[in-house]
């Protein structure tokens, strides 16, 4: 029997006899097994009796595994505070780091384990520490969207401004995790006081419809963020999109304070840009509210109306026109393509064409450069037929002029 082996294997499963048992029989205390040692699986799996055992039989807890984590690197990515405190007063260090040189506060930051900022030895360790791609723990948490412990950072005086190896601040990486935790589709029907509704979630935007008739193109109202966030949170209620809201309430608490609204990453992007292509009112709001432009186009020449035009959000179209009445409506990418190119391109509600063409949008005009196999000259309808996109088609067709007599 191989006691070193079956001290790891133990250690894993949480058999706190055998353990002691290998213990007894000279099993190292610091045995490694494939991957991880004994105290690396012990305080990954949460098994505190077996972590406490180990370590006061002089496990050392400065001994990453064979995929660089330290056991205090795995006790902070599941959460297990009391194992945290464990291995620190029997030495671990706070500033070792994985072979991508994430740090304790990295790892906790990625999985929102903000219970970890209570500590009095972590609040005082390398906060502004960055990884291999630059980030600090705030950035970290921002491209998550983990947002208690997003703010816990901010309070312990964590930079709001720093930017990594993509030129992207804490305030773009949460927007950009914005875009990518939208709930495609969830619903849920049932009776509320005697009447028959409906709760939708379709690209990110929830909304409530009551009375409900069955309807395909029933829109009812779009809930408040902070409703959202209460129904999210329900036994029934679309859990997937709680970290969405949590990504704007991270936003807006970097914003107030003191994020760079005007922040432009490497690719351009802006805030708004950002905003714009998740199609969210609230955070289009609140950065018109600080004065962030709706102009400002990136790298590619795309600009803000361009990305919400094509975000699928009917809701976000509208308050983008409300926001910025005088947007010039027919502004063109570099390709030569108008807001409704992109919404032939991506598709959306048929509303959100109409909203277009009653704004404005000339649907004659043609592109100017291949886009994948589109060739120039194509109108944003030709764009929509392509993709068999008839409804959308139909809706961004040019209307015919009456030939004068």
């Amino acid at each position: 029997m191989d006691i070193n082996k079956e001290l790891v294997i133990a250690s894993e499963a949480g058999d706190l006899e055998t353990v002691k048992q290998m213990l007894a029989k000279g099993a190292d205390t610091s045995a490694m097994g494939p991957n991880s040692g004994a105290l690396h699986c012990a305080a990954a799996n949460g098994h505190r009796e077996i972590v406490q055992l180990l370590l006061e039989n002089g496990s050392n807890p400065n001994i990453p595994d064979n995929q660089s984590f330290y056991p205090i690197h795995l006790a902070a990515a599941f959460k297990h505070i009391n194992i945290v405190k464990d291995l620190i007063q029997h030495g671990a260090k706070l500033d070792v780091v994985t072979s991508s040189l994430g740090t304790v506060l990295h790892v906790a930051a990625a999985n929102n384990f903000y219970e970890i900022l209570d500590l009095p030895e972590v609040k005082k360790g390398p906060i502004e520490a960055r990884d291999q791609e630059q980030k600090t723990a705030l950035n970290v948490a921002a491209c998550f969207g983990s947002y208690t412990i997003g703010w816990k950072l901010i309070d312990a005086g964590a930079d709001v401004n720093t930017l990594d190896d993509f030129g992207f601040s804490p305030l773009l990486n949460v927007l950009m995790r914005l875009e990518e935790a939208k709930v495609p589709h969830w619903e849920s029907e049932g009776t509320n006081s005697g009447v028959y509704v409906k709760y939708q979630i379709t690209n990110g935007c929830f909304r409530y419809i009551k009375p409900y008739n069955g309807g395909a193109n029933e829109l009812g109202r779009v809930l408040s963020i902070m409703d959202q966030y209460d129904i999210s949170g329900y036994s029934w209620g679309p859990k997937q999109h709680r970290n969405y809201v949590e990504c704007i309430y991270l936003a807006q608490n970097l914003i107030r304070k003191g994020a760079d609204i005007h922040i432009r990453g490497n690719n351009g992007n802006t805030p708004m840009i950002m905003a714009c292509s998740a199609g969210e009112p609230e955070m289009m709001k609140t950065l018109a509210k600080k004065g962030a432009s709706f102009d400002v186009k990136n790298n590619q020449g795309i600009a803000p109306l361009h990305y919400v035009a094509r975000s699928k959000r009917l809701d976000g179209l509208k308050a983008f026109l409300k926001l910025y009445p005088e947007q010039d409506i027919n502004a063109v990418d570099e390709n030569g393509w108008t807001a409704g190119h992109y919404l032939g391109d991506v598709g959306g509600h048929p509303e959100m064409a109409k909203v277009l063409v009653k704004a404005g949008l000339d649907t004659t005009i043609g592109s100017t450069k291949y886009v994948g196999p589109l060739a120039p000259g194509i109108t944003a309808k030709e764009v929509a037929e392509h993709w068999n996109d008839d409804e959308i088609a139909k809706l961004l067709t040019p209307k015919k002029t009456k030939s004068k007599a």
